[in-house]
């Protein structure tokens, strides 16, 4: 197809969406473009097998995407071209799904982006030891749940983080907290019962739901990980 004659082509062409052949980071982005009932494809670079554990299937080929930062993951998007997963989620939600920023409201839009922060702070405590080793499964689930004592608590009177409306930290959060089911063989549920209400309505929520429901089922972590389902 021709760029330049076809006045169709950006309405044609899908966003591309780079990443391992894993759940990691892209997992919430899938959720929230299929939340957004946006169509998308995706670029897959799968890790070697062990003892070498080969990233060469991104690396070979990392500085001819046309980032500016290149990194994993990526989105892809008629001339558009970012890395970093919260430029990401952003950038989705400003193009298909503004609500999610919660622009009109200048408190929502800052409980966004606190729940944001407090999400990914727990997310990288709970990544850490599947890669370093500092950790067995079971002692990074018992360091874990009380991570999640005030997330969950926050959803004792609320549906989602920032209250009444879903926003892009929640699709970040759902992925964690099916992480940490994982780690603690369902121990998360018995301690933080309304975790399983709220995934639950996550995943129910249209788009999500039919998404989720066909999506394959990859591992949370990358080969080289020690901690992984």
């Amino acid at each position: 197809t021709n760029k330049t004659t076809d006045p169709c082509f950006c309405t044609m062409t899908k966003p591309i969406l780079g990443y391992w052949k894993i759940r990691g980071l892209a997992a919430g982005i899938r959720y929230q473009l299929a939340y957004s009932k946006v169509d998308f494809d995706e670029d897959v670079y799968e890790q070697g097998d062990g003892p070498d554990f080969s990233r060469a299937s991104w690396m070979d080929v990392k500085n001819n995407q046309g980032l500016e930062y290149p990194n994993l993951p990526y989105i892809k998007d008629g001339d558009v071209a970012l890395s970093e997963s919260g430029a990401i989620h952003r950038y989705c939600a400003k193009k298909w799904a503004p609500d999610l920023l919660c622009l009109d409201d200048a408190e929502m839009y800052g409980k966004t982006e606190m729940a944001w922060g407090v999400v990914s702070d727990v997310k990288g405590f709970v990544t850490g030891p599947c890669y370093n080793g500092s950790m067995t499964k079971e002692e990074l689930a018992a360091a874990s749940l009380p991570r999640l004592e005030l997330l969950a608590k926050s959803l004792n009177s609320n549906k989602f983080l920032a209250g009444d409306k879903v926003c892009c930290a929640d699709f970040q959060f759902v992925e964690l907290v099916e992480f940490v089911d994982f780690i603690s063989a369902g121990e998360v549920y018995r301690v933080y019962p309304q975790l399983k209400v709220y995934r639950d309505r996550l995943f129910g929520l249209s788009g999500l739901k039919e998404y989720y429901e066909k999506a394959e089922k990859l591992p949370f972590n990358n080969k080289v990980a020690k901690i992984n389902n």
